[in-house]
């Protein structure tokens, strides 16, 4: 303890020495002393000339310097650095004993510093040495103003020159600069607060920092940028860590004029839209860095204006030739002009404001992240990059400077290109769903690529493709497009200069077509619900999945056309599958009969080669679909079938097919050559089958009924019409070993044919066939084919049947030929056959011409021999198209079996014999409701020779003979039950007339009797309705007058004649026969019995008159009727 007071006591002892020392020793401390002493000593530390107008040293209450009037001097040079009204220095005492001048508390008023930096890029607060040494320099400055426990500045300014930059000289003045600084030792750092404030001409300004400065270790690596060493050299060593000094606080400015900072730290010159204030709150920190100092601004808050941004910025190389800073920050949502008066676009780039103008692109924007840098060298020396959100925003695209309007999105700014991503909007009629744009900054001007995807309504996506696509087809096809309806959801890519009118083109893209509907005149009817995709590049247009309906047909196309006016179908194909009768009417012309397809068709084409002339190949499925083609095809549905087809379209929608195949399961049928199509029909094909099997031909191909034989076509075919008839065709078809089924005649074997085609005729060279028993070999020649041939040969025939070209029923295979020749064609033909029969009757060596014309079949010449005789006449047919037919045929026969002509009736009349001779002609038709009989009209002559009437009840002939009792009287002389009723001749001429057979004249000359008859038998009502007079004659008169039903009828100078009358009526195979007595004619003969009398008379008499002259003949007696009584009935 005493150590300690005695410690203490010594240590006041020396103070009050030193201080009474101080205070009376002028010659010690005297004023010029001190102030040379300070001097020297702040010249020291600073290494720059002080010049001090007064310099005060104080004691009292605590040892201070006070200089007034200080000015610090650049080194070598007379220019002020800094200058103070005042600086009061508080020392400490221990090193003051030492002659160091070590400050305790410093204040400094009223200070003015000026920075400058010349042209050559040398600031005057810094030594002209290396970056090392400046640093070192400031380390010792710094360690001893850190034995400062606090520095003051009052009401000074600062005033920074620069020179070093392009755009001449730059000033920056900072006034009512206010700060302080509080050194804590123990701690290694200092807390410093400092102000500015100025007023200007809008208003007061004001900039606050404070914050810490403190020592911290770095790297010695990073206090110099040595020199690269040499390769050999070996590297050098790594430097301990050194100390350093950093600065952290906080900043805050406000009302900074936000033009006086550009114009300072950015280039010039500066933008004219950049004006306004600027506030700004955030972390700072400052640190040495690889050359100079760096600042760091983070969790900053800047208000530019109506702007407000928050990110950071640092601030690299102070206080060296090449500074540069970078501003990291976001901001609200504010309008584009006042985003670009904080942010000019010719930061972002130069080629931009004249972007921006010429597109007259506006919106509101909000920075998300954007970084601004800069720096004080030549060249570029601002850039903007980051992203960006845009909305309501608006712009010019495309070439034609479309509005794009309502636009959001996020717009990214890189180096050299600004890119925008996901955006929406409106662009024209386009409602945009997503859009990505890259505007690039080229040394030629700026170049945009735009894509954009969205909705819009098909009626102006037409409009909008006619502006854009280039392909001459593609713009024909939409210029006929008409009332489009329907939604599209198109994607278009825009490329090309902005600086160049016109540079911005279309470069393609794609249209997605939901439910569209239209009309054009290419098709047949409206196109509806057409979805699919159309891919726009290269000028051209490419098809994916388009599939669309024309009525009931589904039409799908794929591929690609390409652009341009040498545009080209790129492996397109078109599909259809619907009604037949709808995919037919895709065929530009009438070559496709109507009806001709029934049921579903499904077909392919595809196009290639040039779109002015495309070539084409494709198919039509015909499997469920039913064909029909007159006399030809008539395939059912679900029969396979393919037809394949190739050829080539024209600009006048005229398709020219140069190969026709039809496909079925065994067969192949090609055409090839030239059918034209179109407003105009031609065909130029050649037709070549091979050797085809009929019977491996399907069932639904007409083939005439034939069954199997081998047939051959070559045919070279050519015509300019639809009408085939008017074609030109030549070739060759052969037929070997035919088999034909023909209707009701049963089957034609042994077929063979050989026909020959010339331009417009037919050579037939030979056709043979056999039906059933009968043979027939044809040759003729056809000419003029297409109009109406004309067709001349012969036929010939060893064996054959006429009833096989009879035609039967009424619509017959034979009738339909005929019909078809008569309406079409002139027939001239000679026939032939050796040996003919038509049922039971025979005839050889038959001949006739056959000559079919205007309707009319005629055969004439008929000649032949029968089995006692001979046969001649003709047969002439009215054939009317689908109409009943007329016939009138002209016999005339001699040495013909009765029993064979009775055979060819329906009625069932038998037992008689003889020859009959035929002579006369019958018409007939079958337009009669009531059949063939009631339309019969004509005129025979009936004789029947040297034959018999043999015994039948039914027959009215036996009926007269019973009532007469001829057998039983006869008996014994003449068996008629057996024998029959004898007969030399029966003559009659019949007059038919509407199916009425008459006669006046029937004579039946028979060695026993002498028959006549009159009457008329009608046919359609089988009714018989005869007057029969019967009178004995020859050996067995005398012995038959006896009979008493035979009367008297007439009286005079000849005998009279026993006469028996008898009326028959009803059906021809049992008629009513009733004995007539004479005392019905007591007022004389009349009607069919006088006819019949009248006949029997002129029977009897006229042998007598043929020998007896006129001149001699006694007058003949009238007719008389004696009254007689009836004979009783045997």
């Amino acid at each position: 303890m005493s150590r300690l007071r005695l410690f203490l006591v010594i240590v006041l002892a020396l103070a009050v020495g030193v201080g009474t020392f101080l205070l009376f020793s002028n010659t010690l401390i005297g004023e010029d002393y001190l102030k040379e002493f300070v001097l020297q000593q702040l010249e020291e530390s600073l290494g720059r000339k002080i010049e001090v107008h007064r310099a005060k040293f104080v004691i009292f209450p605590r040892i201070r310097v006070e200089l007034t009037q200080v000015a610090i001097h650049n080194p070598n040079s007379e220019e002020v650095v800094l200058s103070a009204k005042r600086i009061d220095l508080v020392l400490r005492l221990l090193p003051l004993l030492r002659k160091q001048v070590v400050g305790k508390r410093l204040l400094v008023e009223e200070p003015v510093l000026t920075i400058h930096r010349n042209e050559a890029g040398h600031w005057n607060i810094l030594d002209n040495t290396n970056q090392a040494a400046t640093d070192q320099r400031t380390l010792d400055m710094m360690t001893r103003v850190f034995m400062i426990r606090q520095a003051t500045v009052v009401n000074g300014s600062i005033t920074v020159i620069d020179e070093g930059r392009p755009g001449g000289a730059r000033t920056l003045k900072l006034e009512r600069v206010e700060g302080g600084m509080m050194i804590r030792p123990e701690r290694a750092m200092a807390d410093v607060h400092l102000s500015v404030a100025q007023t200007g001409r809008d208003g007061l300004s004001a900039v606050s920092l404070v914050g810490q400065i403190k020592r911290v270790e770095r790297s010695a690596a990073l206090t110099a940028e040595e020199p690269a060493a040499p390769a050999s050299a070996e590297p050098p060593p790594v430097s301990a860590p050194t100390s350093v000094f950093q600065f952290e606080g906080q900043v805050d400015a406000a009302n900074v004029v936000l033009r006086d900072v550009a114009d300072f730290f950015g280039p010039r010159p500066v933008p004219a839209q950049l004006d306004g204030m600027m506030n700004v709150q955030g972390q700072v920190r400052i640190m040495p860095g690889l050359a100079g100092y760096d600042a760091v601004l983070s969790s900053m808050t800047a208000r530019l204006n109506q702007l407000t941004l928050t990110g950071k910025a640092n601030l690299a190389g102070l206080l060296t030739a090449q500074p540069t800073f970078a501003v990291t920050f976001n901001s609200s949502l504010v309008t584009l002009k006042e985003l670009l008066n904080t942010i000019p676009a010719q930061w972002i780039h130069p080629q931009l404001p004249a972007v921006l103008a010429e597109r007259q692109i506006d919106g509101n924007v909000q920075v998300v992240n954007a970084t601004l840098t800069g720096s004080a060298t030549s060249g570029p020396q601002l850039s903007v990059t980051g992203e960006f959100r845009i909305q309501e925003g608006q712009a010019l695209l495309g070439e034609d400077h479309v509005l794009t309007k309502d636009l959001a999105g996020i717009v990214v700014v890189e180096a050299g290109r600004v890119r925008a991503a996901n955006f929406t909007g409106r662009y024209g009629a386009i409602q945009i769903t997503e859009g990505k744009a890259t505007v690039s900054f080229l040394e030629a001007g700026p170049w945009l690529e735009l894509e954009i995807t969205g909705s819009m309504a098909a009626a102006d996506l037409v409009q909008l493709l006619a502006k854009t696509v280039k392909a001459e087809r593609f713009a024909h096809l939409l210029a006929g497009l008409r009332d489009v309806e329907g939604t599209a959801l198109p994607t278009f890519r825009l490329v090309g200069p902005l600086n160049e009118p016109g540079g911005v083109t279309f470069a393609g893209g794609e249209i997605t077509a939901r439910y569209i509907s239209l009309t054009h005149p290419s098709l047949p009817e409206r196109l509806t619900a057409l979805q699919g995709k159309f891919v726009l590049a290269d000028g051209g247009t490419r098809l994916e999945q388009v599939a669309g309906h024309l009525g009931d047909t589904i039409i799908q196309a794929q591929g690609g056309i390409s652009g341009g006016s040498e545009s080209v179908f790129q492996e397109f194909i078109i599909r259809a599958n619907g009604d037949a009768g709808h995919i037919v009417r895709f065929v530009p012309s009438k070559a496709v009969p109507v009806g001709m397809f029934e049921g579903l068709l499904s077909g392919a084409v595809q196009l290639s080669g040039a779109t002015t002339a495309p070539q084409v190949r494709g198919n039509l499925v015909l499997t469920e679909a039913k064909v029909v083609v007159p006399n030809a095809i008539e395939k059912p549905v679900g029969a396979p079938a393919v037809l394949e087809f190739e050829g080539h379209l024209t600009r006048a929608n005229t398709a020219t097919i140069t190969r026709v195949e039809l496909l079925l399961p065994s067969v192949r049928i090609p055409v090839k050559g030239a059918i034209q199509l179109g407003e105009k029909f031609s065909i130029d094909a050649t037709l070549a089958t091979g050797e085809l099997s009929l019977s491996g031909l399907p069932e639904w191909i007409a083939k005439g009924g034939f069954e199997a034989g081998n047939v051959e076509v070559s045919l070279d075919v050519k015509g300019k019409d639809t009408d085939w008839k008017t074609w030109k065709t030549t070739g060759w078809m052969a037929l070997t070993n035919g088999l034909v089924l023909v209707k009701g005649a049963g089957h034609i074997d042994d077929l063979y044919a050989r026909v020959k085609l010339v331009r417009n005729g037919a050579e037939v060279k030979r056709l043979s066939f056999k039906v059933q028993d009968s043979d027939l070999a044809l040759e003729a020649t056809v000419r003029n084919w297409p109009s109406k041939p004309v067709i001349t040969g012969k036929i010939e025939s060893n064996q054959l049947d006429l009833d096989l070209v009879i035609p039967k029923g009424e619509r017959s295979p034979m009738r339909e030929l005929l019909e078809t020749l008569a309406s079409s064609s002139q027939v001239t033909m000679t026939a032939a056959a050796a040996r003919a029969h038509y049922r039971h009757l025979k005839f050889g060596g038959l001949t006739a011409r056959i000559t079919i014309q205007d309707g009319v079949l005629d055969i004439d010449r008929i000649g032949g021999d029968s089995t006692n005789g001979q046969v001649a006449g003709r047969v002439v047919v009215q054939l009317p198209a689908k109409a009943p037919a007329e016939t009138e045929v002209s016999l005339r026969a001699t040495g013909v079996a009765v029993e064979d002509l009775l055979r060819l009736t329906h009625a069932d009349i038998q037992g008689v014999s003889g020859q009959v001779r035929l002579n006369g002609t019958i018409r007939g038709h079958g337009r009669n409701p009531h059949g063939v009989y009631p339309s019969l009209n004509g005129k025979t002559e009936v004789l029947l020779e040297n034959g018999r009437i043999l015994k039948a009840k039914e027959r009215a002939i036996w009926k007269i003979l019973s009532i007469l009792n001829l057998p039983a009287v006869l008996q014994g002389k003449v068996d008629l039950e057996k024998e029959g009723l004898p007969y030399n001749r029966i003559s009659a001429t019949v007059a038919i007339q509407n199916g009425s057979f008459q006669t006046e004249n029937l004579v039946v000359d028979s060695p026993i009797l002498k028959i006549t008859a009159a009457g008329n038998y009608d046919l359609p009502t089988d009714q018989l309705d005869l007057v029969v007079a019967v009178s004995p004659f020859g050996s067995y008169a005398t012995f038959l007058k006896t009979i008493p039903l035979f009367g008297r009828i007439f009286a005079g100078d000849r005998k009279g004649m026993a006469t028996a009358i008898f009326s028959i009526k009803g059906a021809v195979e049992d008629p009513e026969v009733t004995y007539l007595p004479m005392k019905s004619f007591t007022a004389g003969l009349s009607g069919l019995a006088q006819l019949a009398v009248d006949v029997l008379k002129n029977t009897l008499t006229l042998p007598m008159d043929l020998m007896t002259p006129n001149e001699e003949k006694p007058a003949t007696p009238e007719l008389e009727f004696l009254p007689e009584s009836v004979p009783a009935t045997p």
